[in-house]
C-alpha cells in the first residue's frame, strides 16, 4: 500500500486548535503525529498507508484540510537513479 506524508502547517496562534483538532480524532492520529511546534515550526507530520491521496487528505481534521499538504512517498533503488542518469 502506498505511504503518504502529510504535511498541516499553522501558525503559532492556531497551534493549540491543531493540537486539539488531532487529538479528538483520536489516539491513532495523535500516536503518528510528529510536531515541530517545541522548536518554533509550527507543523505537524504524519506519515501512513492508505490507497490514494483522497483517503490521506481525509483523515487530516476538517479545520486544517484545506492547508494540508499530501505528499506519496517513494524509494529509489541504485539501478533506478542510475536509469535516470542520460545514456552517453
Amino acid at each position: 500500500m502506498p505511504q503518504y506524508l502529510i504535511e498541516v502547517v499553522h501558525t503559532p496562534e492556531e497551534c493549540l486548535r491543531a493540537l486539539d483538532a488531532v487529538m479528538l480524532a483520536g489516539a491513532h492520529m495523535l500516536t503518528n503525529s510528529h510536531w515541530g511546534c517545541k522548536d518554533g515550526v509550527h507543523d505537524a507530520w504524519i506519515i501512513l498507508e492508505v490507497e490514494n491521496d483522497t483517503e490521506a487528505r481525509r483523515v487530516v481534521p476538517p479545520a486544517f484540510r484545506h492547508q494540508a499538504r499530501v505528499v506519496r512517498l517513494n524509494k529509489f533503488t541504485p539501478e533506478e537513479i542510475r536509469a535516470m542518469h542520460p545514456k552517453g
